[in-house]
């Protein structure tokens, strides 16, 4: 135990030694009282400069440790997010949640595989949200007219069990012959949006005993200039 008070502190284990040899020196009167009290002003005086040390390195230590938060502050805000983000298998089914729930305003979903949503679980995940979310105030599907069946047997039923059932729109049918699929949402009132884009076909398709569901999407932040290009290839879809 004193080997480790030693380790840790030794010039206080110096001092008190001090202190203790002056006081057996006084008593075996061989050291006179001025003396003893002359090294007791010494001793008090290590004691006072080992703590206005101990007080300046503390305050270097404090400076630096500001120095090196507002660097990492700095350094935090200087990084941007990717425009673009892939989401795999693992994180698909809770980022599609958040997604969904993140919108305010106007969805579109665009060139959607329907069979899909034969089943409850996908349904659940990709569309449910949208229309539980109080926030969002339309949904609309631009579809091809291959998948008006689908709509009937796999949506319309579904929706029927859903107070929001209203704010999804009957689909707008266009011609299309794209490879793309996309859910665009907006984020908020000035018409900034965020995309889940998808292929169809592998890899980002897995095909399942009834259907192709999602495996991988791009997320697309609001801050992305293929929201821009997105939107203009739906307009010119709309106008075939």
């Amino acid at each position: 135990m004193f080997k480790r008070l030693l380790k840790q502190d030794w010039e206080v284990m110096a001092v008190l030694l001090a202190a203790l040899i002056a006081l057996i020196l006084h008593f075996l009167h061989i050291t006179e009282f001025d003396v003893l009290m002359t090294i007791a002003i010494v001793l008090l005086a290590m004691f006072l400069i080992r703590d206005i040390k101990r007080e300046s390195q503390a305050k270097h230590f404090a400076s630096f440790e500001d120095h090196i938060d507002n660097s990492l502050i700095k350094i935090q805000s200087s990084l941007t997010p990717p425009d673009v983000t892939l989401i795999g298998p693992s994180k698909l089914q809770a980022e599609s949640i958040q997604f969904a729930k993140r919108g305010k305003g106007q969805v579109t979903c665009f060139n959607i595989c329907l069979r899909m949503y034969q089943s409850q679980h996908p349904f659940d995940i990709m569309l449910r949200p949208f229309i539980e979310n109080t926030d969002i105030t339309s949904i609309e599907f631009i579809l091809n007219p291959k998948e008006k069946e689908n709509w009937n047997t796999n949506i319309l039923p579904k929706l029927s069990v859903y107070a929001g059932r209203k704010k999804v729109k009957e689909p707008t049918w266009c011609n299309l012959e794209e490879n793309i699929s996309f859910i665009m949402v907006e984020t908020d009132t000035a018409g900034k949006a965020e995309a889940l884009v998808s292929f169809w076909g592998e890899p980002f398709m897995a095909r399942g005993a009834e259907s192709n569901v999602p495996r991988y999407v791009l997320f697309v932040r609001e801050e992305s200039e293929l929201i821009t290009s997105l939107k203009e290839h739906e307009r010119i879809c709309r106008s075939k």
